[in-house]
């Protein structure tokens, strides 16, 4: 498996993130809760790894280079 299931938490969907196409700015939660605040950290953690960020909200799918 080469991304995770989307039942996991808002960190680790955070983290997740980079690679399935999404920008920092596409955080799907709402300012001030909790599990935006951990979404964040999780994809801030995921470039800090090495992962590459992502512009512009949602990228082409990562998979096939946008077809």
């Amino acid at each position: 498996m080469d991304t995770p299931p989307n039942d996991l938490d808002a960190h680790a969907l955070g983290q997740a993130a980079p690679a399935k196409g999404l920008a920092r700015e596409a955080c799907p939660y709402a300012e001030g809760t909790q599990a935006r605040t951990l979404w964040l950290a999780g994809y801030d953690a995921a470039l800090a790894d090495g992962a590459e960020p992502v512009t512009g909200g949602i990228a082409e799918h990562p998979i096939n280079g946008g077809r």
